[in-house]
């Protein structure tokens, strides 16, 4: 950009030079101060154009630069985005899905406000067992009340870590949903 600025000072500048009038001075002088000027005027025409040149070179540089970070950028997304069925499914302690079903009879506790109101049913909550067998992002999507929903969620966000799934051979994160159900006998 300052190369651009210096570029239309010194066409400023030729034409001012090439406006005066001859003052008593002879038709030679005139001629080599327009040669001079049109000599400056060609080398900040020469300059300008390499600093676009440059200009161009470093935008495609930084287009690129972009694009590979957009597309590392993907690759974790893809990392991190899970799964709905993979090869090979996480597993809870070790075990297969009743494992699970038995931490949460084990560790539900039935909140009293429930119990005084009888409310009871089945509590759907959906997370995410990621890449290191953590459960993420567990939420209610079919509840029964504030005090059963609490509590569900509660379980299952205290949960041990899963053995996370795996697809192609790399540890995935894949989604879950667990119903959890809440009975007065």
């Amino acid at each position: 950009m300052k190369k651009i600025l210096s570029f239309v000072t010194i066409a400023a500048m030729a034409v001012m030079v090439l406006s005066c009038k001859n003052e008593g001075k002879g038709k030679d002088e005139v001629k080599d101060a327009a040669e001079e000027a049109v000599e400056a005027v060609e080398g900040a025409a020469e300059e300008g154009a390499e600093a676009v040149k440059d200009a161009a070179k470093d935008l495609n540089d930084a287009a690129k630069d972009a694009a590979n970070r957009a597309g590392d950028a993907i690759e974790k997304l893809e990392d991190i985005k899970p799964y709905a069925a993979v090869e090979v499914k996480p597993t809870f302690n070790g075990g297969d899905d009743a494992a699970f079903v038995k931490y949460l009879q084990q560790n539900i506790k039935y909140p009293q406000s429930a119990l005084d109101n009888e409310e009871q049913g089945t509590v759907r909550v959906a997370f995410v067992v990621d890449a290191n067998g953590k459960i993420r992002n567990a939420k209610v999507v079919k509840g029964v009340s504030e005090a059963l929903d609490a509590e569900a969620l509660r379980v299952i966000e205290s949960a041990p870590d899963w053995t996370p799934a795996k697809q192609d051979g790399k540890n995935v994160p894949v989604t879950f949903t667990a119903p959890v159900t809440f009975a007065i006998k």
